[in-house]
């Protein structure tokens, strides 16, 4: 297992792979290739199947492909929040706690995105410096919430006809596996929210 150091700079690794989708993408996924390396070679498969997916994609092409599956899918809502609580009063009092733990520790998260945005949260983590922040965090946050995320729906025979593979699936099993968790099977995309999530 890696150090804490090293972990922490693949959590930031991985939010930058789950931001939108930008310039600096491909490299961050090079980057955290490279860094789960040595300890984690299920997340290397894993990351490289992502690659083989988007790598050639055009860069419009791969911000439709991340909005249909984050935005479009309500399995895969990238809010930890959301993913714990649903819509409820519990949400938003977590989002308060995200809010005041940010200022506590000088992190400025993007606005005007929710402040419980798996990516963003990913890279408070890593730039935290407390240890018992960012292991609670992690125990009560992106472990259930990546459970979730990454569990397979029983699609309908409708579905079934409709589903296309998750590119983005790849990542948040990497990321199980980085977490020590036994990554879930592969997730499609259930209804294409208007035919647009055809990843190919």
């Amino acid at each position: 297992m890696p150090d804490r150091a090293v972990r922490d700079r693949l959590l930031g690794l991985f939010g930058g792979i789950l931001d939108y989708p930008g310039e600096n993408t491909l490299e961050q996924l090079r980057l955290a290739e490279e860094c789960v390396a040595a300890d984690f070679p299920d997340a290397v498969d894993l990351l490289g199947d992502f690659r083989a997916v988007v790598a050639d994609m055009p860069a419009e092409r791969r911000e439709e492909v991340y909005t249909a599956i984050f935005d479009l899918n309500a399995t895969c809502h990238p809010y930890v929040g959301y993913q714990l609580f649903g819509e409820t009063y519990k949400r938003s009092s977590f989002l308060v706690e995200c809010k005041e733990q940010y200022r506590e520790f000088g992190f400025v998260a993007p606005e005007p995105e929710l402040p419980d945005r798996l990516s963003i949260m990913l890279h408070f983590v890593s730039e935290c410096g407390d240890a018992e922040v960012a292991d609670d965090i992690i125990e009560y946050g992106f472990i259930p919430a990546l459970a979730k995320m990454t569990k397979t729906k029983e699609p309908s025979i409708k579905d079934a006809v409709q589903s296309e593979e998750n590119p983005y699936s790849s990542v948040l099993r990497a990321l199980q596996v980085v977490l020590g968790q036994e990554p879930q099977p592969e997730e499609p995309i259930i209804d294409h929210a208007g035919d647009t999530a055809d990843v190919r």
